[in-house]
């Protein structure tokens, strides 16, 4: 349901359509950019899950989506390496997330799911960086 939902507000940025919605509007903007700069046409209906794409050209958007999710995993091998200074532990962590089951299913549908954990995830290696600048 959900990818139904935000493929349909990237369509309307696409095709620059008024709508209102409660969520803030970043993630879905830049799930409209990604299917923008990849040829999609912001055509299809997103009217009920489930549907066919056919001809419709929503792979960038989805390829998006799962390069943010993708990009969890060197976010968290950093993170724990820089907190803990243990390579067998940054890789403990790299590895359970390449395999995590829950992050790769939200990865790869157009959600804002991953946009918000590669944000998140950034965010947190960003302070951890920072603190570890300020030891020194």
């Amino acid at each position: 349901w959900d990818e139904t939902h935000f493929g349909k507000m990237g369509s309307y940025y696409i095709n620059r359509t008024f709508f209102f919605d409660v969520h803030p509007p970043l993630g879905k903007m830049l799930i409209g950019l990604a299917g923008y700069l990849s040829g999609y046409d912001g055509t299809f209906p997103f009217q009920k899950p489930g549907d066919r794409y056919e001809q419709h050209n929503y792979i960038g958007m989805r390829g998006f989506c799962a390069f943010l999710g993708s990009c969890l995993v060197p976010f968290a091998y950093l993170t724990v390496l820089e907190l803990s200074k243990s390579l067998p532990a940054a890789l403990l962590t790299a590895f359970i997330l390449i395999f995590d089951t829950g992050c790769i299913t939200l990865s790869q549908y157009i959600l804002l799911d991953p946009i918000l954990m590669f944000f998140l995830m950034g965010a947190v290696l960003s302070m951890v960086k920072c603190n570890s600048c300020a030891d020194r």
